[in-house]
């Protein structure tokens, strides 16, 4: 009889789908500590939708909605994971604690479901600014002292992150459209939405388990942009200038850029200079952050290497991997943005046999 009573609708058969693919999911990536908070975050995923599917069948009228203020929680937890990611300072447990406040204070109030759920979108577009905020440092640490910080952007979780952004705003137009809906825009709209997050969810999980590289010393490295700065700033831009001269006549002279994954701690240990001052002088002494600079000196290489018809005895990705650049698409990007033009189009220009990029 009680079988009988619920009526499954293709939403609810997705959600439950959805709960047992973040479950298993979560068990596959559950051992990698980087990625635990994001099996956190999948598991909680898991529990809503098993919550969601048993609310929106019949069942719903013996249970207390609770659902609502899961909604308070989603924010933080995908927080979580990201700082994780991009390896911030570990918070204590206390603190991780006080990011759930609000959701336990709702409980009581669920009633109130659209009230709550306004809150619960305002909460995760706060926590998605943060988000984006903390992969922007991510990035600009990374440039500052790799040269290869290109491999370690994280523009497939931005992407994701701006679709779900989206995808949350829409989700709360429809939650403030349904007293003005039609049953069946309604639940077409609730299933469309449910695909979305469905498919984003997967999406961060493929990458995750792909194991894309990650750049490890963002809270080390993040006080190099911190330099004490003098209030006389033309002999401060002089001393900069003077110390990146020896720097850079250190790096050109051993040929150090044609290292693949330089970074700064290599050059500090060749120069003696400490690594916050290289990173400073370099800054400031060739108006690049780190990882352009050194990028820059691999092209006028390559192009030193193309002019002078080495082209015709290796091919073009040949010279650009002895030239310190460890991928193709990372060299024909850096050479678009240096040059204005694609390898191609240089040798097209410059030179009468072609080279293919």
């Amino acid at each position: 009889m009680f079988l009988q009573n619920i009526e499954l609708l293709p939403v609810n058969i997705l959600q439950i789908v959805f709960a047992f693919q973040m479950s298993f999911i979560a068990l596959l990536i559950w051992n990698q500590e980087r990625y635990r908070s994001l099996a956190v975050f999948f598991i909680f995923q898991a529990i809503l939708s098993a919550m969601n599917a048993l609310e929106g069948t019949n069942t719903n009228n013996q249970h207390y909605l609770i659902t609502p203020a899961f909604t308070l929680v989603i924010g933080p937890i995908l927080y979580f994971f990201i700082r994780s990611l991009v390896n911030d300072v570990t918070l204590k447990r206390q603190e991780k604690a006080m990011h759930f406040i609000l959701s336990i204070i709702a409980l009581p109030f669920t009633q109130y479901t659209q009230l709550i759920i306004a809150f619960g979108t305002l909460s995760q577009v706060i926590y998605l600014l943060l988000s984006f905020r903390l992969i922007s440092r991510y990035h600009a640490t990374s440039k500052a002292v790799s040269s290869d910080a290109d491999s370690y952007k994280l523009t497939w979780l931005v992407k994701a992150l701006t679709v779900f952004a989206v995808a949350t705003v829409i989700d709360l137009v429809r939650m403030n459209l349904q007293t003005i809906t039609s049953d069946h825009v309604k639940g077409l709209w609730y299933l469309v939405n449910e695909v979305i997050f469905f498919s984003l969810y997967c999406y961060l999980a493929f990458k995750v388990i792909r194991q894309p590289l990650l750049f490890d010393g963002m809270t080390f490295y993040e006080s190099l942009n911190e330099h004490k700065i003098t209030d006389d700033k033309q002999a401060e831009k002089a001393l900069a200038k003077s110390i990146f001269t020896n720097i850079e006549s250190l790096i050109l002279q051993n040929e150090m850029f044609k290292k693949p994954r330089l970074t700064v701690t290599d050059i500090a240990q060749s120069t003696g200079v400490n690594v916050k001052d290289i990173s400073w002088a370099i800054n400031l002494g060739s108006n690049r952050n780190f990882c352009d600079y050194i990028n820059s000196l691999r092209i006028a290489e390559v192009k030193k290497k193309l002019l002078a018809g080495n082209s015709d005895s290796a091919s073009l990705l040949e010279i650009a991997l002895a030239s310190g650049f460890n991928s193709k698409s990372t060299f024909n990007a850096v050479f678009k943005k240096e040059q204005g033009k694609t390898p191609s189009q240089f040798l097209r220009e410059n030179l009468k046999p072609t080279v293919e990029s």
